[in-house]
């Protein structure tokens, strides 16, 4: 299953592998400056390939997701207007 297979390649989610693929296919993280904010984020597969590219990551969820280095994490309803 992609999920074990994602635990085993150290990846926090079997969607990391999606990006890879598109990044792969259209070179979507290649400029280093680039800023990504990654809503609904938790388990945080894509915040985790985009700070591993050198990208700027702000993770935004409702649900606790554990630390990445180099991604500013915000606990919060996209939802919300508060």
């Amino acid at each position: 299953e992609g999920g074990v297979q994602a635990k085993e390649e150290g990846y926090r989610a079997r969607a990391a592998f999606k990006l890879l693929q598109l990044d792969a296919r259209l070179e979507l993280l290649r400029d280093r400056g680039l800023r990504v904010v990654d809503l609904c984020a938790a388990p945080g597969g894509w915040s985790q390939v985009v700070a591993e590219a050198g990208c700027a990551c702000v993770a935004v969820d409702v649900k606790e997701m554990a630390p990445i280095p180099g991604v500013r994490r915000i606990a919060g309803d996209v939802t919300s207007r508060e």
